[in-house]
């Protein structure tokens, strides 16, 4: 069952999303808002069920402790990607654990000095 409701949003991101839906040939503008909304959701909404998902982190070469703080946290931690790109670091980190400590954990990650990038996939919860 679905519910119609009404959003305002800026013409400048209305324009982009009309291209979009052009260019993709994309006819149900509303699919393209849950699926929006559902991502959204999924990475910032606090829970307590158990999750799987990957941390997409970008910072400088010389930012401030995030190996450290990686390490202060590998009961969530399972794996993680390196790669450099010029004087920037790209990790994406596999973690599980409760969904609300993914969601801390993703924030306190943000707050380190040099991270510029810090997002947070929920790919999938344990059954």
């Amino acid at each position: 069952m679905s519910e119609k409701i009404s959003i305002s949003i800026p013409k400048e991101l209305s324009e982009r999303l009309e291209r979009y839906l052009e260019e993709k040939r994309i006819s149900d503008r509303s699919k393209i808002i849950q699926i929006a909304l559902r991502n959204y959701l999924d990475e910032n909404e606090d829970g307590e069920n158990f999750v799987y998902g990957i941390i997409n982190l970008v910072y400088d070469e010389n930012a401030d402790n995030v190996t450290e703080f990686q390490h202060e946290h590998e009961d969530k931690i399972v794996s993680v990607l390196h790669i450099h790109v010029g004087k920037e670091c790209i990790e994406a980190v596999a973690v599980k654990g409760k969904k609300k400590d993914l969601v801390e954990l993703s924030s306190k990650l943000s707050q380190l000095k040099g991270v510029k990038k810090v997002r947070l996939i929920v790919s999938t919860t344990e059954t």
